[in-house]
């Protein structure tokens, strides 16, 4: 009888070992099918959103089966409140639907990231594997480019100029920034000279995007992580090749046009579809926009297909690409339209803050100020699998956490005052810190005693 109860205790156990190790793959499984859903649509197959559909099913899994949660979750009572009136106020019920899926997805991968924090470490690894899969796949398309081998995603040459590195997930901004999260986490763990080459070797990749808002980023990476010496100039060092490399192919010209041409479509001049949009936000806002003007009105795919009436109302101005174009590419005012100026804030601060607790790092900060600057230029937050790169550096940056106030951990991390968050020592340094803490607090409490009375 007692042989039988520790039988049915240790078949409970596991079980209970076994659920959370399942949503763990399942929640794997997501993010690859998320990463194979952008490279079917790169290449243009309309299987693609029929794959994201099975990945967010998988995701619903995953956290179903270790339904843990942060206490920001009661925010989403609030926020189901904001949909339910832009929902109601939508000029089209199906464009309202459409629309409330892709603000919905990224709420539901932080909840399911969070739920599995604990297995963050593992997790990054996988992503890890990934990026390098992608470069390794970008070094075979640079390959096949020049011998003229069989090619999987289109070539992206921008103007005519330069051939951007896109991996085999197939969009460039999304390479890059991939690869930018993957240095990041490299510069969190720290490491030793191999680290160090993974280090250089994700930069040279990020790089190879040529995505002009991540080199903006890259140029402040030295400033946060304190690079000094010949360290504070790699990045700085590899921009400047590039240039140099671009003056000799006699292309330098033409790329600083390019680039002046750039800032002035979408900054100075305002004459282009993302300026615009920043306009009618502001028209929008100006005039008291609090709770939105419905789901699908404005800026995202479904506004378009569905033909918002906001466009005419705003006398919007696609310069001539609104055949083209099938959103304005720029998130913050799609948000703001159409939640609101206060439904837009609810749904940010839930995206970005969820689960999140070391947010005063110097690391957290940057890594959310890059994601949320890319945002300006585009519809990132809205991409699963980019948005899963970015939350994942957010959550290994802030649950990297040790158990003693100050110094190293029992798990072999210590506090990195530099940049706001802990990296990984040999199990040697901790025990050393552990047995000096132990003998200084030994030696303090004896003294302690010599001083009381007798």
């Amino acid at each position: 009888m007692i042989a039988k109860s520790y039988q049915i205790r240790a078949m409970r156990k596991d079980r209970r070992v076994s659920l959370p190790r399942t949503g763990f793959w399942l929640l794997v499984f997501s993010y690859l099918a998320f990463c194979v859903s952008d490279m079917m649509l790169s290449i243009q197959d309309d299987n693609s959103q029929m794959v994201k559909i099975v990945a967010f099913m998988a995701l619903g899994l995953a956290v179903m089966l270790r339904p843990k949660f942060h206490k920001r979750i009661l925010l989403v009572g609030l926020l189901l409140f904001v949909f339910l009136i832009a929902i109601g106020r939508s000029f089209n019920v199906a464009a309202g639907v459409d629309e409330l899926q892709r603000f919905v997805f990224p709420i539901a991968i932080t909840l399911a990231i969070y739920a599995y924090k604990d297995r963050i470490n593992s997790l990054a690894s996988i992503f890890l594997i990934v990026v390098i899969s992608n470069d390794i796949f970008q070094c075979y398309f640079y390959l096949a480019y020049v011998t003229k081998l069989p090619l999987i995603v289109p070539v992206r040459i921008d103007s005519g100029l330069y051939l951007r590195a896109q991996g085999w997930i197939g969009f460039f901004s999304e390479f890059g920034f991939m690869n930018f999260c993957a240095l990041v986490i490299c510069a969190i763990k720290g490491g030793d000279a191999a680290g160090k080459l993974r280090k250089t070797f994700f930069l040279i990749f990020a790089l190879l995007s040529f995505s002009f808002k991540l080199f903006v980023i890259i140029l402040f990476y030295p400033i946060v992580f304190r690079k000094t010496g010949w360290k504070a100039s790699v990045a700085p060092l590899m921009i400047a090749v590039i240039v140099l490399a671009v003056f000799i192919s006699g292309y330098l010209d033409d790329i600083v046009g390019l680039a002046s041409s750039k800032v002035a479509f979408y900054i100075t001049a305002g004459n282009s579809a993302r300026a615009e949009s920043y306009r009618v936000m502001w028209e929008s806002l100006s005039g008291g926009n609090f709770l939105g003007e419905g789901l699908g009105a404005f800026g995202g795919p479904a506004s378009v297909k569905f033909n918002s009436p906001l466009y005419s109302k705003y006398h919007f101005d696609w310069y001539g690409m609104g055949g083209i174009l099938k959103t304005t590419d720029t998130f913050y005012p799609h948000l703001f339209v159409e939640l609101g100026l206060l439904g837009g804030a609810i749904w940010l601060y839930l995206v970005i803050m969820y689960g999140q607790r070391d947010v005063m790092s110097r690391a957290w900060i940057f890594v959310t100020c890059a994601f949320l600057f890319d945002n300006l230029f585009s519809l990132a937050i809205l991409s699963p699998s980019y948005v899963f790169s970015a939350f994942l550096v957010l959550y290994v940056i802030s649950q990297s956490r040790p158990t003693e106030k100050d110094g190293c951990s029992l798990d072999g991390r210590y506090r990195d005052k530099d940049i706001g968050c802990y990296k990984y020592v040999s199990w040697e340094k901790s025990k050393k810190f552990h047995t000096g803490n132990i003998h200084r607090g030994a030696s303090r409490i004896n003294q302690e005693d010599k001083k009381l009375p007798s």
